[in-house]
């Protein structure tokens, strides 16, 4: 999550007191800190561009997301599992089946409830864009030593730690 600067602070790139070169060690934080506020912005432009080419909104893009990682499910669970109202996420599988993204289908073994299931094409059209950020990812991280992984996933494991105690319940 990128924390807003005060109105004060000068522009993305624009020299200044925050922007007088790259971040030091002397920073709070320094170069990693920046570096990983780059990425998380990165990250947010990519699931727009995302969001765009497929033609779904941000609460689609996480609906389409969870059905395709964790397969076909209830409303009720989708919204459950993505933290949204079971109204709100009835609204966003609207949208998904008149796009042609989703279908409703008859739950197995309960005649009340409904599934959704995403439609085949998805994850083939969204992987098509998804593969040059996995590829480049992976060449990445392989371009490390064993040693620098071990470096590297342990201070991204602390950072995921960060984020859990943040959101805890």
């Amino acid at each position: 999550m990128d924390v807003k600067r005060p109105a004060t602070a000068p522009p993305e790139g624009a020299p200044g007191p925050a922007r007088q070169g790259p971040a030091t060690a002397t920073a709070p934080g320094g170069p990693i800190r920046e570096q990983l506020r780059n990425l998380t912005l990165r990250q947010q432009r990519f699931e727009r561009y995302l969001g765009r080419r497929m033609g779904v909104d941000a609460a689609g893009l996480a609906v389409m997301d969870h059905l395709v990682n964790v397969g076909p499910t209830t409303p009720t669970d989708l919204a459950r599992r993505l933290d949204a109202s079971t109204a709100a996420t009835t609204l966003v599988i609207d949208r998904l089946v008149a796009a042609g993204h989703v279908t409703r289908g008859p739950h197995p073994t309960d005649r009340r409830k409904v599934i959704v299931t995403p439609d085949d094409h998805w994850g083939a059209a969204a992987f098509e864009h998804v593969a040059p950020v996995i590829q480049g990812v992976t060449e990445a991280a392989d371009a490390l030593s064993p040693e620098e992984q071990a470096v590297v996933a342990a201070f991204l494991e602390r950072i995921v730690g960060v984020y859990d105690q943040a959101t805890k319940t």
